[in-house]
């Protein structure tokens, strides 16, 4: 380990998280795969960047209306960091046809010299219906 390595810390996790909700509301298959490490994985739907990016590509007749998470812990050790909190999307599906959904999240970053903090993975977990 390099003695040089000033460390990271939240803020930085809370600026990659902002730019994945920014691509996600545009949802932008490309720059949204390009957020995760080459063989990180969105659930279980998805896995590397080609099929994270061919998973999205196919929600070609939704329009995502706002997309936001919160923090409720980040936990950093060297160059990963565990995101952990909840998330709000509504979504058109179709015309005339609105999700809102609330869930929490929990988002594993790795740190690369030349990509800056990458998720290598992305779980997302829906609230229960009453």
């Amino acid at each position: 380990m390099s003695s040089c390595n000033k460390g990271h810390n939240k803020s930085e996790i809370e600026s990659a998280m902002k730019q994945y909700d920014h691509l996600i509301q545009k949802l932008d298959a490309d720059s949204i795969s390009l957020m995760f490490t080459a063989d990180g994985s969105l659930g279980d739907v998805a896995h590397g960047r080609s099929w994270i990016k061919r998973y999205l590509s196919t929600f070609k007749n939704v329009k995502v209306l706002l997309q936001k998470s919160t923090s409720d812990s980040i936990l950093i050790a060297g160059d990963s960091s565990v995101q952990k909190g909840t998330y709000t999307q509504i979504v058109i599906i179709s015309p005339g046809d609105t999700a809102r959904l609330k869930g929490n999240y929990t988002a594993k970053w790795l740190w690369s010299k030349t990509g800056g903090w990458l998720l290598s993975s992305m779980n997302t977990r829906p609230e229960a219906k009453d």
